[in-house]
Parts: C-alpha cells; sequence; structure tokens
C-alpha cells in the first residue's frame, strides 16, 4: 500500500500495535494495525486517485498539529494517534516469528507480545 499511493519503497520493522473498534463505522468491526516500515526511498510521488497529500514530518511537527477528541481532524492528529506515532518511534514491538506453512513454501507469520523484561533475582 505505501508504495502504490505514495511510491515509497519500504521494508517491515515489525508491528507496533492493534486497535479493535465493534460496531462503530457501518456497525461493522474495525482492526487497525499499525506496522513500523523502513523507507528505501524518500522520494514522495503521490497517486492522485488514492491520496490527496503525503509527506515526511518530524515528531514535533506532528506534535504541534494534535488536536482533542472533540475537534475536527482535517489536516491535523487526533491524540490516540500520536500515542500509536511515539510507540512506533520509541516504543517496543510486537514479535513476528515466521512459521513453516503446510500450505507451500512461504512461511506464515505469529505475532506474539514481547517477553517481559527480566530482572534481577533478589538475593
Amino acid at each position: 500500500e505505501v508504495r502504490e499511493e505514495t511510491g515509497v519503497e519500504a521494508s517491515l520493522v515489525g508491528v507496533v500495535s492493534m486497535r479493535h473498534s465493534h460496531g462503530f463505522r457501518f456497525d461493522q468491526g474495525d482492526l487497525y494495525v499499525l506496522v513500523k516500515l523502513l523507507a528505501k526511498n524518500d522520494d514522495i510521488k503521490i497517486d492522485a486517485h488514492e491520496l490527496q497529500d503525503a509527506k515526511w514530518m518530524s515528531l514535533e511537527k506532528i506534535r504541534s498539529i494534535v488536536v482533542s477528541h472533540d475537534s475536527s481532524l482535517d489536516g491535523k492528529v487526533s491524540e490516540n494517534n500520536l500515542k500509536m506515532i511515539e510507540n512506533a518511534l520509541h516504543g517496543s514491538l510486537i514479535l513476528g516469528t515466521a512459521l513453516p506453512n503446510s500450505r507451500g513454501p512461504r512461511p506464515t507469520m505469529l505475532y506474539t507480545a514481547a517477553p517481559p523484561p527480566t530482572t534481577p533475582s533478589a538475593l
């Protein structure tokens, strides 16, 4: 999707978070998966049939356009999306493990929570 809509080629670093809402839009469930990508190029070429605009922004710029939940999101970022962006930049990732697939040579991916941090045992 990223390459199709922006021309930016990227590789998957990992899964950052997932959000689920049920019965919100069109009375359907909505599963939103946020992934962290590493861009292989930074030249954006917008597909006008897919996007109106796309640009690189610093975290400071993103923070400057955050609005509260009761404001219009036109050209802005919600507080919840800022939390997800900050986690993508500075948080831990959901671990992905390639598993053999009984349906062919391509592996299937299993995503699990990161193990808890280890702490020295109390003596």
